[in-house]
């Protein structure tokens, strides 16, 4: 009798069995309208990835009020004006047999939305984009916590499987847990567990929504990469407190970034000979990136809580997804860069594929906000006009500077 390979394996987030344990981590897709409503090319991004075979799929993130809004193009579950949108994207992932959350977002000071001031626990420059922000009123840590809870009980009702709150990568929930962006000298700051106190609140408000049965998970980021900023140590305690809150899984990530490619690193496995067979020429003269490259704070994640554990980052071979699940180490694993250049990967994977055709170059993600989301090493036409593009934009900006 053959043995089923671990990652294939089926698995459990809560109330929700699945029917193996790759995910599709969120990644965001420029593909919404001006409002954040669906589009038929969301329609169509969806449904090729439950035709694909995930066990869990993971939207890109959905923002839970307008001033929580990232970048152009972005979902929205701010309003009850969503829900038939959000419906109808359920609708066709469940009729293929896929298995959707919502991942509900607000980015504080990590947006580049134009003529906006962003809100932060404190007035602060963001570390990514050195976007001033504003700080956060008490009205206005409470109204973005409602805001959570509503959007919650939003994409319950549009049929979503469960709910994925974003924690980590710099967007608000990170900030205030941060010492470096949470400076507070009220109930919102200052110590650990008063920073600690926006996503324990933020997650009361969801469960309060979706009820105690309904699956939600989260990205926490368990140590910012800034200086001065949240501690490893810290982070653990503050997503083993969420844990004991009832959290369903926790995937791990950073918090406070200087730079995306923390958390998109480059190249990620790519031998030279591989680079070469993709023109991916830069590979040549930089290193490859490292696999699983959070595995070190799933591990401690572990060793600290019982909550089940999503590993993200640079998960690219076979061989590597059986060694983390057999170690223990985690018990589910996402990718997303991956996924945009094959959304069929797991059915592939489970006719023996050792791998993954994404180099992770970062053109399709360095996009965000621009173009919708798309592998552009597909097309020679499309890595060339993105190339060009590239070209005239540093010309431009040298000519102007």
């Amino acid at each position: 009798m053959l043995q089923v390979k671990p990652y294939l394996a089926p698995g459990k987030i809560g109330s929700l069995t699945l029917k193996n344990r790759i995910i599709r981590a969120a990644t965001s897709e420029t593909m919404a309208t001006e409002d954040g409503e669906v589009t038929d090319q969301l329609l169509h991004l969806y449904s090729d990835l439950a035709r694909g075979g995930a066990g869990l799929i993971i939207t890109g993130h959905i923002y839970v009020s307008r001033d929580g809004q990232c970048s152009p193009r972005q979902m929205g579950a701010y309003s009850d004006a969503m829900l038939p949108g959000l419906r109808t994207l359920t609708e066709a992932v469940h009729r293929l047999g896929g298995i959707i959350f919502a991942e509900l977002s607000h980015a504080g000071s990590q947006s580049v939305m134009p003529n906006f001031i962003p809100l932060a626990p404190s007035a602060s420059e963001n570390a990514i984009f050195k976007i001033q922000a504003k700080e956060m009123s008490i009205a206005d840590i409470e109204r973005v916590i409602e805001a959570f809870g509503s959007a919650a009980r939003r994409v319950r009702d549009a049929g979503f499987d469960g709910i994925h709150l974003h924690g980590g990568n710099g967007y608000l929930i990170s900030q205030f847990a941060s010492p470096r962006t949470n400076r507070r000298d009220d109930d919102w700051g200052g110590n650990l567990p008063n920073r600690g106190r926006f996503f324990a609140s933020v997650y009361g408000a969801v469960r309060q929504s979706v009820g105690s049965q309904f699956p939600v998970s989260a990205r926490l980021g368990i140590a910012d990469v800034v200086p001065n900023g949240l501690k490893e140590s810290e982070g653990l305690v503050l997503a083993k407190r969420v844990a004991d809150q009832g959290l369903d899984a926790i995937e791990v990530s950073y918090g406070i970034m200087d730079s995306y490619l923390r958390n998109i690193r480059p190249y990620v496995a790519v031998s030279a000979r591989r680079a070469i067979e993709d023109w991916l020429l830069p590979r040549l003269w930089r290193p490859s990136g490292p696999q699983a490259y959070y595995r070190t704070f799933a591990r401690e994640l572990k060793m600290v809580s019982q909550v089940p554990v999503i590993l993200v980052g640079g998960v690219r071979t076979a061989e590597i997804m059986t060694e983390v699940i057999n170690s223990g180490d985690a018990d589910f694993l996402a990718l997303a860069r991956p996924f945009i250049r094959e959304p069929d990967l797991p059915n592939q994977l489970a006719m023996g594929k050792q791998g993954v055709a994404c180099v992770s170059c970062n053109m399709c993600l360095s996009n965000d906000g621009y173009e919708p989301l798309k592998c552009w090493r597909k097309k020679p036409s499309d890595m060339f006009r993105y190339l060009f593009r590239k070209i005239r934009n540093i010309i431009t900006e040298r000519l102007t500077a």
